[in-house]
């Protein structure tokens, strides 16, 4: 009994020092993006437009609210090339006016529809599509408190697109593919199209979350604690500005 007592505790050791340490490096990486914002600062309006490109920031650590970001340049070239094919100005536009004027949601907005509506597919028709949906409504409602409610009202997965244009832009940008007001330009158009389809960023994350398990079958674990900050932390760049 005194082993197994041995072992309980050092178990319950291990996960403090876990969660402490994860504590540690979250407000570490929050002291560093707060930093580059001061170093970098944008006037309140162009915060505003960049709260649509907050979920992608987040989830590569880099802050929601200036244009800069800490990634080195080869880093996000290389990433732009690989994920994106995006390797110059042409390319950059390209992709931004698809993501602007069609992106995922032309194609996945009507399974949106289908499976909202209950109807069900084979792996054959739809990939892991039906199973990332059903499984980021399950994370969502757990991790996040959400209601089914919170998801029947979201009828479109154009957060995925917008987040991501914005993002893109940034980056372009950086690279020197675009102007920087080539980027606003991209940036405000992003956000002024996903103000009239949501009436909430819960509504917005929602839609993010649901684009990348349809759209990307991917699961959505790792996009949960941008989420938790965005919608919770009191200072968070979606408390500060409504998303109209």
């Amino acid at each position: 009994m005194k082993i197994v007592g041995f072992i309980v505790v050092a178990v319950i050791l291990l996960i403090i020092g876990l969660i402490t340490a994860s504590k540690r490096v979250e407000k570490k990486g929050k002291v560093a993006r707060a930093e580059m914002e001061q170093a970098n600062s944008l006037p309140k309006e162009k915060q505003h437009l960049l709260a649509y490109g907050a979920n992608l920031a987040l989830y590569r650590s880099e802050s929601p609210r200036i244009l800069h970001v800490k990634t080195d340049s080869e880093t996000l070239k290389e990433g732009l090339a690989t994920a994106w094919d995006i390797s110059n100005s042409e390319e950059a536009a390209q992709t931004l006016e698809w993501l602007l004027t069609e992106g995922h949601r032309e194609q996945y907005d009507p399974l949106l529809t289908e499976l909202q509506a209950g109807k069900t597919f084979t792996e054959e028709e739809v990939g892991k599509s039906q199973a990332c949906y059903e499984s980021a409504q399950e994370v969502m409602m757990k991790k996040l408190s959400f209601a089914k409610s919170d998801f029947d009202q979201v009828k479109t997965i154009a957060a995925w697109d917008f987040d991501r244009a914005v993002n893109i832009a940034r980056w372009s940008y950086i690279l020197g593919y675009i102007t920087e007001e080539e980027a606003w330009t991209y940036i405000k158009r992003a956000a002024d199209s996903a103000r009239p389809l949501f009436n909430s960023w819960k509504d917005y994350f929602v839609s993010f979350a649901f684009g990348r398990a349809i759209a990307y079958e991917g699961d959505i674990y790792d996009i949960i604690w941008s989420g938790k900050e965005l919608l919770n932390d009191a200072d968070s760049i979606w408390k500060e500005f409504s998303i109209k």
